[in-house]
């Protein structure tokens, strides 16, 4: 009895999900084949939390342990307002910092020699001939509107954001997220030196942002009380923006019903981009790769749907819902005495 031929598999980008998948997919079981037109540009980006669960799904792939090595353990987050005075210190649920680069290194270590890498862009993914197309191509999506039609344009926010790395660590008392009005500041450690990200509402652009125009436009905003660390930073890479530091806006996906449609699939950002205030996106896009390959192996695409779709969709609304939150004018004093109040309470101020 002949043997039943691999099915085909195109991945659509090779980002974090991208990647990850064609790590995951089982190459006696599938031809995997992925289209990305500049594997140098996904190396920059800051770095991501990568959560327990996340972790326990890159242990599947055999990648959790070079992860954890790249990565530097997070163990508490301090929320701070915008002077920088503690409002809250809470406990991490073990999650570790990994620059996007060394993420993406890691990961393509385990994707194995059969899987064939195209330089290309997919400008229409209807031409694809593999069995199964899958979308790993972010908030801009060129799949995502063959799985859910009309409804797939990608939604703009208020928010621009610069986010960079600095050499060392951070200074002790300075890292955390400081929330104020109108202004979202974090400093973290990470493996490698330290992360920092801002984040406050804009008009400028059209993209692509210069991240110095960025800097000088978040001076302005801004509150005249900020830590004068955050202002020293802003005011570096308003005078020269150092090499590796993005500007962007932020965007979102859509709403979503479905994730998949024929032979059409969407994962990570491509399926719910959300904002970077729960710290899951990355977290999510390697728990979507994971659980699909399992599922096309099973041949239960559906059911991976339905196991994938509510909770990616409800932590869309949630990130967005936090930082208005973290950033409203209106809400200040109330937020600053919640959140006060809250660690004296529990004795983490």
């Amino acid at each position: 009895m002949a043997e039943c031929p691999p099915r085909t598999v195109a991945i659509v980008g090779g980002g974090v999900a991208g990647m990850t998948l064609a790590a995951a997919l089982d190459p006696e079981r599938f031809a995997v084949t992925v289209y990305e037109a500049a594997p140098e540009r996904a190396v920059y980006g800051g770095a991501f939390a990568v959560w327990p669960a996340a972790l326990r799904a890159l242990e599947r792939i055999g990648a959790r342990e070079g992860v954890e090595s790249a990565g530097h353990p997070h163990p508490t987050g301090a929320l701070r307002d915008i002077t920088g005075t503690t409002m809250l210190t809470l406990p991490s649920p073990g999650m570790t910092l990994v620059p996007r680069g060394r993420l993406l290194a890691v990961i393509r270590e385990h994707v194995p020699s059969q899987v064939q890498h195209v330089r290309a862009e997919v400008g229409d993914p209807t031409t694809l001939t593999e069995d199964v197309v899958i979308g790993a191509d972010g908030v801009r999506s060129r799949v995502r509107p063959l799985v859910a039609g009309g409804t797939a344009r990608r939604r703009s926010s208020p928010f621009v954001t610069l986010r960079g790395m600095a050499p060392g660590e951070p200074p002790k008392g300075q890292d955390g997220e400081y929330w104020g009005p109108g202004f979202l500041f974090g400093i973290v450690p990470a493996a490698g030196g330290t992360y920092w990200f801002s984040g406050h509402p804009s008009a400028i652009g059209p993209e692509p942002l210069d991240a110095t125009e960025v800097a000088r436009d978040a001076l302005t905003a801004l509150p005249a009380t900020a830590a004068p660390h955050l202002r020293e930073r802003l005011g570096e890479v308003a005078e020269k923006a150092p090499r590796g530091v993005v500007a962007t806006r932020l965007w979102s996906a859509p709403p979503l019903r479905r994730y998949v449609r024929g032979r059409y699939v969407v994962i990570g950002d491509a399926g719910h981009a959300m904002l970077p205030n729960l710290g899951r996106g990355a977290c999510e896009a390697i728990i979507d790769a994971v659980t699909l390959a399992e599922a096309l192996r099973d041949e239960e695409l559906l059911r991976w749907q339905l196991r994938r779709l509510a909770p990616t969709q409800a932590m869309r609304i949630g990130a967005a819902a936090i930082m208005r939150g973290a950033t409203s004018r209106r809400l200040t004093p109330a937020r600053e005495a919640v959140l006060s109040g809250a660690g004296r309470v529990t004795g983490t101020r």
